[in-house]
């Protein structure tokens, strides 16, 4: 039986799904995740989702409780469930999003702004003011004197390139 109003982490995930491809950023050693062994012990675990990815998601299923869908791993396909209870940040790949502070686990930082990166400990996930005010999530080194990878969207005006990940 569904409540007539959405939670508040359903209604950003498919508000930002209608727009493109979103990321759930999530730990996944909260109670109900379901994801492939090799990463059940990750405190900050990112599933993609989207209607138009290279590999289709055919069963993407968003309620209440969560999102369940079929992912590809590696190319090989994983049955996982994600409660909203696990969920802690919400984004789409212009880097907008919500962050929900309450519920990042505590051995994950969560950094304000793009300045108080280099005085902050290592993170592995920032939060950083983006335009117009919003918030956009990005990954800090975990070498304090490691460059930071530029912001996605100056990225993203590049010509696509293939790196070999081994």
């Amino acid at each position: 039986m569904s409540s007539p109003e959405r939670p508040p982490k359903q209604q950003a995930f498919l508000a930002l799904l209608k727009e493109g491809w979103t990321s759930l950023h999530l730990d996944a050693r909260r109670s109900g995740v379901i994801v492939p062994e090799a990463f059940s012990g990750e405190a900050h675990l990112v599933l993609q989702y989207g209607y138009d990815l290279p590999i289709p998601i055919a069963d993407l299923e968003v309620d209440d409780y969560g999102v369940r869908a079929t992912l590809s791993f590696s190319r090989t396909e994983h049955l996982t469930m994600v409660p909203w209870s696990a969920v802690y940040a919400v984004a789409c790949v212009d880097g907008r999003g919500v962050l929900y502070p309450e519920d990042v686990p505590s051995d994950v930082s969560v950094i304000a702004a793009p300045e108080a990166a280099a005085e902050a400990p290592p993170a592995e996930v920032a939060a950083a003011a983006g335009d117009g005010g919003g918030r956009r999530l990005r990954s800090i080194p975990a070498h304090p004197d490691t460059p930071l990878e530029e912001p996605l969207a100056v990225r993203r005006r590049r010509r696509p390139q293939l790196r070999l990940v081994k």
